[in-house]
């Protein structure tokens, strides 16, 4: 059984910065929530930038697409000093399976509340996108035709060798562009956002 036990790992991690500043990076450099703002959940979270009861419940319901979810939290957005969308999407899950949030566990969650959970942790906290990977890795194979899913991991894994490889923050994203299997469940807009961002370290593969 993976127990998650994010609250530990973000209690200890949030507010430990390195020396660079990634101001400019795959996590906090690709607004595709922009291609959504005609979805009144993503106008919302864009504006209060915090988790709320209707966002969570908006996270986890099944009705809504794994696209949309994702836009919404990518509309959340980050801070340099890190946020806690993450813990309270975690309080509020705890409260939908009847558990403290130190007993949740992936077990417990869709597939879609893990990948929310995960794609919440890396926006929170962009310094340690290391923490959110099982669960971002997790959803992904749970949901291994989803372009969505497949392009978060990607910007997540970019994240961590930003600092060692520029030409594999490319590859990481080629890599899901380039994969006929998946299913285009991202809005093409919102693939251009990020594609015209990420296709900058492409010249670093020379």
């Amino acid at each position: 059984m993976k127990k998650i036990l994010v609250l530990v790992i973000l209690l200890k991690s949030l507010f430990i910065f390195p020396a660079v500043i990634y101001a400019d990076s795959p996590i906090t450099s690709t607004k595709f929530y922009e291609a959504y703002l005609d979805v009144k959940m993503v106008q919302r979270a864009y504006l209060e930038g915090v988790m709320g009861l209707e966002i969570a419940e908006f996270l986890s319901s099944p009705k809504n697409p794994i696209d949309t979810k994702a836009a919404v939290i990518n509309a959340l957005s980050w801070r340099f000093e890190g946020k806690n969308n993450a813990e309270l999407y975690m309080y509020y899950l705890g409260l939908l399976y009847h558990v403290s949030i130190l007993e949740l566990d992936t077990d417990f969650l869709s597939a879609d509340e893990t990948f929310c959970l995960g794609y919440l942790m890396v926006m929170d906290n962009y310094f340690h996108p290391e923490h959110a990977i099982p669960l971002l890795e997790e959803a992904q194979k749970a949901m291994e035709n989803s372009f969505t899913v497949s392009i978060i991991l990607a910007l997540a894994k970019a994240q961590i060798v930003l600092t060692e490889d520029w030409c594999a923050v490319w590859k990481l994203t080629e890599r899901v562009l380039e994969n006929r299997a998946l299913k285009q469940d991202l809005r093409p807009e919102a693939i251009k956002i990020i594609v015209d961002y990420m296709i900058l370290y492409k010249d670093y593969c020379e």
